[in-house]
């Protein structure tokens, strides 16, 4: 039996207008709340398949469990949607590559896509479920998630409403529906061994089973990618393949989780707090109601009060439409922002922040409807959160420790009202950040944080030294330096103390769990030399997954651009031989980075925020690895790098640290 009708034919639309399209027939239909009236619309809007859902409600008796989840289901379906169409197929088919081939599939889909055209993701056509799903398949597959609750213990457990809200549901996103739960149950020999196991053992803990079936499922590894095309979810193939991002791993273990009984969903961060992506992650509800947490970096399920996640709020996405939002939201959708155009998701943050949440109630605002609170995305303000009050402007469980702006969307852009403001995170006063007419100057190493929240891999170098010895095996080693703090810049100056004498062999020592991870490192014999010393570079042999760019030879080759990253943890080391004992009076280095910091040659433009936008400060080219601008003092500032990349944050200066501090 197929889930789909055959029928189904191409709107020929640009995804996001044809989405608006779609949609936007759900909301002149009313947008209705309320159960009854809910239902009552998508039978309105079911067209020929009418009576075979009518059909199926009659068989489900009423008042039953049964007849309230094929009423939810049927009720919530005109919100949900598949993405399909022309090259859906070889889409899918480069998660499948990666998931096989890891990185060197990279170039693979390079080639299918140079042979036979780029995928691009606004090809595809949404087709709304109240149009197109098959009612047979929305009736089997509730079918077999009640036999499955009936048939394993710890669904004994799980409340009514979180059976509804996180088990039953036939999809998570925008993934083309298949019959995922029956080809779990039925076709994954080793998820029916641990079902059987945990069974026998009589365990009636969802908390114990999930373990058991994420301990098993993580046998074989996730392959990380961010640097496929943009596309629609893959859907059940997550559970096989294990490739592509936060997104892809989250949705892998839901469809395990709901296959099994257990209550299980996305948990997401529209922005994050230090930032500019979104985060997605997968959550179960234990039998004691509370929501508990996994990822590759927590193998164990954690409650969510412990998952590290920073930012002002945190959602959870839901199959059905969440009416406290989209009542206070424009009731024509082209209007809304894109992360509030079909609100289906509820609010979480009170879950995972429950010390740190602050009621923020912004004074001297002008009334309108709609004032959202939004955070940035590089330079610019990304709607997070409605307003709950039309009396004041009050936004409810907010998190601190972050900057953020308020004000309205015209259907186009975001206009701020007033100026931005940090949300101190203890006490959830707000502080506006408001440039004064008093300027100085400034230096600027970095356009976005280096710090390990973010990805970098510069505090890998913290605890590395330089040694020197006269012997090849380093037996009479001297260190020489040490670095004791995270590199604030892309080349960092170091002066050996006089006296350590001269030798002949030096070399780098990465620290305990740094995989040696360093970009470059440049010996001087004079303070005033420019030109490093050369010899021959010998040192620990092997690098992570066997890539061949990220030797030891890359520690002292001249270009800060590569690097060393040693296939263990911890025992790497790069050295080199001068040919004779030198005196090394200055060390410089560069940490290994993702090429954040300013690089000399490119050219930067510093702008900082004052009526309502971002004023420039004029561009420059970097002649070294620092910028020196005249600012206001106080502001908010941004550097973009206009000849490459594409990370950049807003920041302030610290003029009694000398250094920025990025939000």
């Amino acid at each position: 039996m197929n889930a789909t009708k055959n029928s189904c034919t191409s709107m020929g639309q640009m995804l996001v207008k044809a989405i608006l399209v779609c949609m936007s027939a759900v909301s002149m239909s009313g947008c209705v709340s309320g159960n009854a009236d809910r239902l009552s619309n998508a039978l309105s809007m079911s067209g020929n398949e009418k009576e075979a859902i009518t059909g199926i409600l009659e068989r489900s008796k009423s008042g039953t469990l049964e007849r309230e989840a094929m009423e939810y289901i049927v009720s919530n379906m005109p919100y949900n949607l598949t993405l399909d169409g022309k090259g859906l197929e070889k889409y899918r088919n480069f998660y499948h590559l990666f998931a096989i081939y890891g990185k060197q599939a990279l170039a693979m889909v390079d080639s299918i896509q140079e042979a036979s055209g780029k995928f691009d993701a606004s090809t595809l056509t949404p087709y709304l479920d109240i149009h197109y799903l098959n009612p047979e398949f929305i009736e089997n597959d509730l079918k077999l998630a009640f036999k499955t609750r009936n048939r394993l213990p710890w669904s004994k457990s799980v409340s009514d409403k979180d059976f509804l809200r996180y088990v039953i549901p036939y999809r998570i996103g925008d993934e083309r529906v298949s019959e995922w739960r029956s080809d779990i149950l039925h076709n994954i020999p080793w998820m029916n061994d641990v079902i059987d196991s945990l069974v026998k053992k009589g365990v009636d803990d969802p908390l114990v089973a999930a373990q058991a079936i994420i301990n098993r499922w993580n046998r074989k590894e996730f392959q990380w990618t961010s640097m496929l095309p943009a596309g629609p979810s893959i859907g059940y193939a997550n559970v096989i393949d294990k490739s592509g991002t936060c997104r892809e791993f989250a949705h892998g273990v839901v469809y395990l989780m709901r296959a099994a009984g257990i209550p299980s969903g996305i948990d997401m961060v529209p922005i994050r707090g230090e930032n500019n992506s979104a985060h997605s992650w997968p959550f179960i509800i234990g039998r004691d109601g509370k929501t508990y947490v996994t990822c590759t970096e927590n193998p164990s399920w954690v409650p969510a009060a412990e998952f590290d996640i920073f930012a002002a709020k945190i959602y959870r996405e839901e199959f059905g439409i969440n009416d406290d939002i989209n009542s206070g939201l424009p009731e024509e959708i082209s209007l809304r922002p894109d992360f509030f155009k079909v609100p289906k998701f509820s609010d979480v943050t009170a879950i995972y922040k429950p010390n740190s949440l602050h009621n923020l109630t912004i004074s001297g605002v002008e009334y309108v409807k709609t004032i959202y609170l939004a955070s940035s995305s590089n330079d610019q303000w990304v709607p997070i959160a409605i307003s709950a009050s039309e009396d004041t402007t009050c936004f409810k469980n907010v998190c601190g420790g972050v900057v953020a702006c308020i004000g309205t969307w015209d259907g186009k852009s975001f206009t701020p009202v007033g100026y931005p403001f940090e949300i101190d995170a203890a006490t959830g006063k707000t502080r506006e950040i408001k440039g004064g007419d008093e300027t100085a100057k400034v230096s600027i190493y970095s356009k976005f944080p280096v710090d390990e929240r973010n990805g970098d891999l510069v505090y890998r170098t913290v605890g590395g030294r330089i040694e020197g010895a006269r012997h090849a095996d380093f037996r009479d080693a001297v260190t020489l330096f040490t670095v004791t703090e995270m590199p604030k810049r892309r080349m960092t100056v170091a002066y050996p103390p006089g006296g350590c004498g001269a030798f002949r062999y030096y070399r780098y020592v990465g620290p305990p769990d740094g995989y040696c991870n360093i970009a470059e490192v440049s010996l001087y014999g004079n303070v005033g030399d420019t030109v490093p010393l050369r010899g021959h570079v010998f040192g620990t042999p092997g690098s992570w997954d066997d890539d061949p760019v990220h030797t030891f030879e890359k520690v002292f080759d001249g270009n800060p651009d590569t690097s060393f990253d040693y296939k263990e943890a911890d025992g790497g080391w790069s050295a080199i031989d001068l040919g004779r004992p030198i005196e090394v009076r200055k060390i410089i280095y560069v940490p290994r980075n993702r090429d954040n910091y300013v690089r000399a040659g490119d050219v930067y433009e510093l702008f900082w925020y004052g009526e309502g936008k971002w004023n420039s400060l004029g561009k420059q080219q970097a002649f070294s690895d620092s910028l020196l601008y005249d600012v206001p003092k106080g502001a908010l500032l941004y550097l973009r790098n206009h000849s490459r990349g594409k990370d950049e944050r807003i920041f302030e200066y610290d003029f009694e640290k000398r250094e920025q501090k990025f939000w």
